[in-house]
């Protein structure tokens, strides 16, 4: 007998869900069997997935929705200038200004496609992007390369999109009528009451095979959805969550220094987890060239979020 997948259905996004829910509707309609099976519910789930379409569309039109597209495409397109520009820089005839590009051009390719992802964490890629080229280690660098008339443009673009994001969450929140998340909530509760009816019909139905192919082609569009959510991120800046190596005090040399310690992420009931540099947080750092004390901030990054900021010592002396 073959078994439902287990859908994850909170981690959808809206259109996703909505998707989800069509094809789910359809799917019951192509077999009888199962139309027959669930038609006690199809009312109420044609009702909702009617509701939630409109608010769908609702929040689509919202004033504030046609600027972020066109903000966030705006981001895009100073990050492949940006690219193009160090690329360029890539083939200058200066093997000093190509190392510098070189640098450059790993910084940058360590943030991954930042124009593919989700808006929160595009626009926490744009920032911390823009505190590490405005940074003592690559500012100069930056310079050089032709990059900063283009960050000035990200900085700015960067703000307004933040305040259009914020808008459009004060415009959700004031919304009088029904919020898009009561009607997920009642569909996803409708949906289970009909997978249920299936799945204990195909535990009676046994070796017949009668709701087999039903379950097959409902599963390939649950795994298709489910490939798209992603896992809980875990908080760098939560508690003692993150434990970073102490630094060993570092000689001032007059350039930027950038001790890079192993870091690892704790959580109850589980092993230490050893956190990958680039893949799990990235690295900025703050009065990092004269003696004193400096800060290297851990930026979460894939399944981790938050800060986590230690100190280390710059000793000596600098003329």
């Amino acid at each position: 007998m073959k078994k439902i997948v287990t859908a994850r259905l909170h981690l959808f996004r809206s259109g996703e869900h909505y998707e989800f829910m069509v094809i789910f509707r359809n799917l019951a309609d192509k077999f009888p069997v199962v139309q027959a099976l669930v038609a006690a519910f199809r009312e109420a789930l044609d009702g909702l997935i009617d509701r939630e379409g409109r608010l769908i569309n609702v929040m689509h039109k919202s004033n504030s929705t046609e600027p972020i597209v066109e903000t966030a495409r705006h981001i895009d397109r100073i990050l492949t200038g940006m690219r193009r520009t160090v690329t360029a820089a890539l083939r200058h005839f200066d093997p000093v200004t190509v190392e510098d590009a070189r640098i450059l051009y790993n910084r940058i390719a360590a943030f991954g496609n930042i124009s593919k992802k989700a808006y929160m964490e595009k626009i926490t890629d744009v920032r911390l992007l823009i505190d590490d080229l405005l940074s003592d280690e690559y500012a100069a660098k930056a310079a050089a390369a032709g990059l900063s008339p283009w960050l000035a443009e990200l900085q700015s673009t960067e703000a307004a999109f933040e305040q259009l994001l914020n808008l459009r969450n004060i415009e959700t929140a004031q919304k009088p009528h029904e919020r898009l998340v009561d009607v997920r909530r009642e569909t996803d509760a409708v949906y289970r009451h009909m997978v249920g009816l299936v799945t204990a019909a195909a535990a009676l139905d046994g070796a017949a095979g009668t709701y087999d192919e039903f379950i097959a082609q409902l599963n390939v569009a649950i795994a298709r959805l489910n490939s798209h959510t992603r896992p809980h991120r875990r908080d760098l800046g939560a508690g003692g969550a993150c434990t970073v190596d102490t630094v060993a005090p570092q000689a001032a040399t007059g350039r930027p220094l950038t001790p890079l310690p192993a870091a690892r992420y704790r959580e109850e009931g589980h092993p230490d987890v050893e956190l990958i540099f680039a893949r799990d947080y990235a690295v900025t750092y703050r009065n990092n060239v004269r003696p004193g004390m400096a800060d290297l901030v851990l930026h979460g990054r894939g399944a981790y979020r938050g800060r986590k900021t230690v100190t280390f010592t710059i000793t000596g002396e600098l003329e």
